[in-house]
């Protein structure tokens, strides 16, 4: 007849088969925060290249109004005294006025993204029959198929 085994055989026996679960639970635990991380990682590449872009578009539209502010008010003012919005267009003689977007795109990391300029007479003195300054606006997008862009505008007298 076999004696029973002794306790420390037990506790050996036991030790064995725990170390094998332990270490699936660990695997398993590192797994999920491998994925986590690199999830995360992901996300903050995300972020920095929109804010990148985000910058990089406030940087033209503000070098577009500085244009506008140097051409002075006879070059941009519209070509109408009235409230009509124009777009405006650079040009090697000027800026060209025009009733609808020219489409007109910058370059910007690699790929192409609207830019919009427009001008029109706005009266801040409210109701004399003239027009006191103008409203010039640059709008750049800056995000392919999202809605998002930087404004930027600046009011502009004689």
């Amino acid at each position: 007849m076999r004696a029973a085994p002794q306790r420390r055989e037990i506790g050996r026996a036991w030790r064995r088969g725990a170390t094998l679960v332990e270490v699936l639970w660990a695997s398993a635990l590192l797994a999920i925060i491998v994925i986590a991380a690199g999830a995360f990682v992901s996300l903050s590449n995300g972020m920095v290249a929109v804010a990148r872009n985000q910058r990089t578009a406030l940087e033209f539209a503000h070098s577009r109004l500085e244009e506008l502010r140097a051409a002075g008010f006879d070059a941009i003012k519209p070509p109408s005294d009235s409230y009509t919005l124009y777009y405006l267009t650079p040009t090697s003689s000027g800026w060209q006025h025009s009733l609808t977007d020219p489409g007109e795109v910058i370059r910007m990391l690699g790929y192409d993204y609207p830019i919009t300029t427009t001008v029109r007479f706005v009266d801040v003195d409210g109701g004399a029959p003239s027009y006191d300054v103008v409203e010039a606006r640059v709008v750049v997008k800056y995000r392919r198929n999202e809605p998002n862009s930087v404004t930027l505008w600046a009011y502009l007298g004689p």
